[in-house]
């Protein structure tokens, strides 16, 4: 009795620990898509709204669920614009890559230093290198997502029968 318990949690943790993995590729994948269709958002704000970065920020926060923007617009107040997207990527777990943050931070050096139509530039250069690399985690996770899950359930088997 004690070593199907035994099993059943080892295969259970295991596959929990392949499924999370699986679920960050995913995760990852959405927020980056979430994350361009806001910036599309930001163009049109810095474009016609004539609003400051920091209700701007805001206003895509809460209009598209992105708690990211939100902190980023509260701690503009304190810190740079570069400085609260650095701390925002680091509280905030959006699964994003290091190349993903690369872009990003570059994105927030140049955010409300350049004028209008530079700006305008600026996001649709970060849109694009955006959506090579969510294109990329999309087939990433097509190709590893399912493997992840897989090799967690059937590592759990191996575990439990080497040590039973």
């Amino acid at each position: 009795m004690i070593k199907l318990l035994g099993t059943l949690l080892i295969v259970s943790a295991s596959s929990a620990l392949g499924f999370l993995k699986s679920q960050r590729l995913r995760k990852r994948s959405d927020n980056l898509s979430r994350l361009i269709s806001s910036l599309v958002l930001l163009e049109t704000e810095i474009s016609y709204g004539q609003k400051s970065i920091k209700d701007a920020l805001y206003s895509i926060g809460t209009s598209e669920n992105m708690p990211f923007f939100t902190l980023i617009s509260d701690k503009i107040g304190d810190l740079s614009v570069s400085d609260a997207f650095s701390d925002s990527i680091k509280c905030c777990d959006m699964c994003f890559s290091g190349t993903d943050n690369t872009t990003i931070l570059e994105f927030a050096s140049t955010l409300g230093s350049l004028d209008t139509l530079s700006q305008i530039k600026s996001i649709a250069h970060t849109k694009e290198l955006l959506r090579i690399s969510q294109k990329e985690a999309y087939e990433y996770y097509k190709k590893y997502g399912r493997l992840y899950r897989n090799m967690g359930l059937l590592l759990g088997i191996l575990f439990s029968l080497i040590l039973f």
